[in-house]
């Protein structure tokens, strides 16, 4: 009977230090689903995240979750709920980033307006880059 106890002492001990954060997969950003169903106008343009430095990805985090809510929600037609969910993921990935010490920062390097305009398809593409950047460290 000691034993049982102990064992499942160490179960229960060990499964809550060994939670890790959740982080968002690839796939809870929803962009081949906003790619697939999500239109926008021919002339909508969007600040695309391009060869973002490494000080300034947090920042670009937000400047991407800004063009969602922003442009995408009011020029786009769709479902709107997979911008939605792709702003929680962006959500939680900025928190994350944040905790760990990498915050947003004012430097000129990191405005969002430094980067280049493009459609829809191409921040999509860009924006997906950025997640692979992030994931990748």
């Amino acid at each position: 009977m000691e034993h049982f106890i102990r064992t499942v002492f160490w179960i229960f001990t060990l499964s809550g230090f060994l939670q890790a954060a959740p982080r968002p997969a690839k796939s809870d950003f929803r962009i081949n689903l906003m790619r697939e169903s999500v239109k926008c106008l021919p002339d909508s343009k969007f600040y695309t995240p391009e060869n973002v430095l490494d000080k300034c990805i947090t920042t670009a985090v937000d400047c991407v979750m800004k063009e969602l809510n922003g442009t995408a929600k009011v020029e786009c037609d769709g479902p709107k709920d997979y911008i939605n969910l792709a702003l929680s993921a962006f959500s939680l990935l900025r928190k994350e980033r944040q905790d760990k010490g990498y915050g947003l920062t004012n430097s000129t390097d990191c405005v969002c307006e430094k980067w280049r305009q493009t459609n829809f398809s191409e921040f999509l593409n860009k924006t997906s880059d950025l997640i692979d950047k992030i994931n990748s460290k």
